[in-house]
């Protein structure tokens, strides 16, 4: 019945399209008043053609695959771009919810679930969490003391201060350095215009779902200014079957600000100042289960235009201050047992120059650094118990990467790397009671220091005006954070208990892949890419031992360890078809296998596949639109093979769900928009434990608003 649904809702759209089309009368009222319906057809050809060279040519200019602003279509690996129109189009608020559908990317959990833990809930090319670099304006925001960006769901960003989001797949160390096994998402926020404005948008939707977002832009001079923000509640979901008496709703309250003021110095040379402020307030489904979260976010970017070299550098700060709020399991979660304190500190600096290097290549060279210092503070409501953990790290990397160009620039070759010195140091944990059948302790440990060469081999070469060829080869790898190394982490009222590991050794991956890009057809462009990634050291939890606690649950007790090697390889398709001036389609499908195939200490883990990775993955959408008049885009999502533990006893067989978002234009500058998410109401589970319930997707969710432009 729901794939009947889903054919009624595409037949649906093309029968309206259909009927678009042949009302001509009708689109003779967008025509303004000095143009003639014969200059309506060419504008909207033009149009049509500017769209399609957007989406098919991949001409758009991206800064993330080499650190230099060159088109798509002229990367090794490969890379996705959505737009400012794809982003306001989109259902969603959260980066890491806007880029759900873009093939090899992996979501793997709700919105609503955005408190879970420490971990960053997205995944690229089969390579699991926390190993994606996450970037803002070139800015790493999963710093490595605990991933702490998964707190806020990536959705610390207002939406309406985005240009656009640059998603590289593949690894890329030699560029970035430790995180970006998987590939690098870039959020590219908007500078000044040359024509101030204001938007203003309020909604409302299932679930006492409220926001109110706003930006404005203006420039005086050579100066400008674009600050944004918004507000966001939820009265929240019930992520579980049969809610217990205990269970509440998972409710949230945002707030978010960020400003960015830019100067032009000279004709060559642009300064811009940039600060974000955070805040929220979340519920993960008990009274007594809870955080808050500030974010305080400043960086600066500095780009200079030489006759022979350009140059750019960026300073940045990132403070959070973070308490979690954890219950009392022996009560039935009816009181607060303690608050985990953190309020780590992050800075860093990264400059680059690049110069062309004789005429037939283009060189950059550059240096960053960065500095974290962590301390954590677990503070027991009815006790004197102290215990805590500390760390401090540091890192410090040269890189190089350099672009030769051949036969008029139809091939490219491409080779970087990248050594990272990190040092880790003042690390320590410490527990003054005993507790759950774990002594008291009291540890501190020697500094570290550890080396990591990341290469990068790519080509390109485009074969003719209708096909691209790809391939590259490179190295990613992830030093283990100190949230890793030394915070003994408790959950689930004690049923769940992960024991640190100061001996942790860094990731490696070794990754290659090859693909193609091709016009079918004028109007119809496809891609295939095949990947092969071999992992080592892979860190992940294990099980080392289970006791039942007195209210009858079980407590199963982890382990961080490394695992000692997994083979990660997957097939990316896409089809993107531009039918017509008002209608676009594509479809993509991800195949994906992270098998650990061999484990020095526990044989019994081979053969198994990583958890919170699709075997198989895809979407399907259209977007169709009658200028002035009506926007419509439709997804569908499948997801299937799913494991959530290691051992691979706890499996979700799959799901298909399908969003919508619908909006009308009422006047100049005013619109309003319906979105729905999930419109068929699919129960699926987000994740399963050994200790706890399914957590399962919230449902339905259908939100309105406007939108007002002036």
């Amino acid at each position: 019945m729901k794939l009947a649904g889903t054919a009624m809702v595409v037949g649906t759209l093309l029968t309206l399209s259909a009927w678009a089309e042949s009302e001509t009368d009708s689109h003779l009222q967008d025509v303004a008043p000095h143009e003639s319906a014969g200059e309506h057809g060419v504008a909207e050809a033009e149009r049509h053609a500017t769209e399609a060279e957007k989406q098919f040519d991949m001409q758009e200019m991206v800064v993330t695959s080499s650190r230099l602003e060159s088109p798509a279509a002229d990367a090794a690996q490969s890379v996705s771009v959505i737009t400012q129109e794809q982003i306001m189009r989109s259902p969603f608020e959260s980066a890491e919810d806007i880029v759900r559908a873009v093939p090899g990317v992996y979501n793997y959990r709700h919105y609503g679930q955005q408190t879970s833990g420490i971990q960053s809930p997205l995944s690229m090319r089969g390579v699991g969490k926390n190993r994606v670099l996450f970037l803002v304006d070139g800015v790493p925001q999963n710093d490595t003391f605990n991933n702490a960006i998964s707190w806020v769901a990536w959705g610390h960003i207002p939406k309406e201060n985005i240009e656009r989001i640059e998603i590289v797949r593949g690894p890329n160390s030699a560029l970035y350095g430790s995180e970006a096994l998987g590939g690098v998402i870039n959020i590219i926020t908007k500078t000044a215009g040359s024509t101030p404005g204001t938007s203003v948008r309020v909604e409302a939707g299932t679930a006492d779902n409220y926001g109110a977002h706003a930006v404005h832009s203006q420039t005086f001079g050579d100066a400008g200014v674009v600050i944004g923000g918004g507000y966001e509640e939820s009265d929240g979901f019930y992520m579980v079957t049969d809610p217990a008496d205990y269970e509440i709703r998972r409710y949230s309250e945002i707030y978010k600000t960020l400003g960015k003021l830019s100067y032009r110095l000279s004709p060559d040379t642009d300064l811009s100042l940039s600060f974000l402020h955070y805040y929220h307030e979340m519920g993960k489904g008990r009274r007594f289960f809870y955080d808050d979260l500030t974010l305080n976010q400043f960086w600066m970017n500095l780009r200079q235009r030489g006759a022979n070299i350009d140059f750019n550098g960026l300073l940045y700060v990132n403070h959070a201050d973070k308490t979690a709020y954890q219950d009392s399991q022996s009560d039935k979660y009816a009181s607060l047992l303690r608050k985990e304190e953190m309020a780590p500190l992050t800075w860093g600096a990264d400059i680059q120059g690049s110069a062309a290097l004789g005429s037939l290549a283009r060189g950059t060279v550059g240096l960053a650094y960065k500095n974290i210092d962590w301390s954590y503070d677990d503070i027991y409501m009815n006790s004197r118990r102290d215990a805590g953990a500390e760390g401090k790290q540091q890192s410090l990397a040269p890189f190089a990467n350099v672009d030769f160009r051949f036969f008029d620039e139809s091939l490219i070759l491409n080779i970087g790397a990248r050594y990272e010195w990190i040092q880790t140091s003042d690390g320590a944990n410490w527990n003054s009671a005993a507790s759950g059948g774990k002594p008291a302790y009291d540890n501190t440990y020697d500094s570290e220091t550890v080396g990591a060469f990341a290469p990068k081999l790519g080509a390109v070469w485009h074969a003719d005006e209708r096909t691209i060829l790809r391939a590259s080869a490179g190295k990613g790898f992830r030093a283990p954070s100190l949230f890793e190394l030394y915070k003994v982490h408790v959950r689930q009222g004690g049923a769940y208990y992960r024991e640190a590991n100061p001996k942790l050794d860094p990731e490696e991956v070794w990754s290659f892949d090859v693909g193609v890009d091709h016009f079918l057809t004028d109007n119809l462009w496809g891609r295939i890419a095949v990947y092969q990634s071999y992992a080592s050291d892979y860190i992940g939890d294990r099980l080392v031992g289970a006791s039942t606690l007195s209210s009858g649950k079980t407590r199963n007790d982890y382990i961080l360890d490394n695992i000692s090697k997994v083979d990660i390889h997957g097939v990316e398709a896409e089809l993107s078809w531009f039918a017509a001036p008002s209608l676009d389609v594509f479809v993509n499908y991800t195949y994906n296998t992270s098998e650990v195939t061999e484990d020095a200490n526990d044989a019994e883990l081979e053969g198994t596949e990583l958890p919170n990775q699709p075997r198989h993955a895809a979407h399907a959408g259209a977007h169709w639109r009658i200028p002035k008049w009506l926007d419509l885009s439709l997804i569908g999502n499948y997801y299937a093979d799913i494991y959530f533990d290691n051992e691979n006893t706890l499996k979700e067989d799959g799901y298909f769900t399908v969003d919508i978002s619908l909006s009308r234009s009422f006047a100049s500058g005013l619109i309003a928009y319906v979105n729905i998410e999930n419109i068929f109401d699919e129960e699926y589970a987000i994740a399963r434990s050994l200790s706890a319930d399914d957590t399962v997707a919230p449902g339905r969710i259908v939100v309105g608003g406007v939108k007002y432009t002036f």
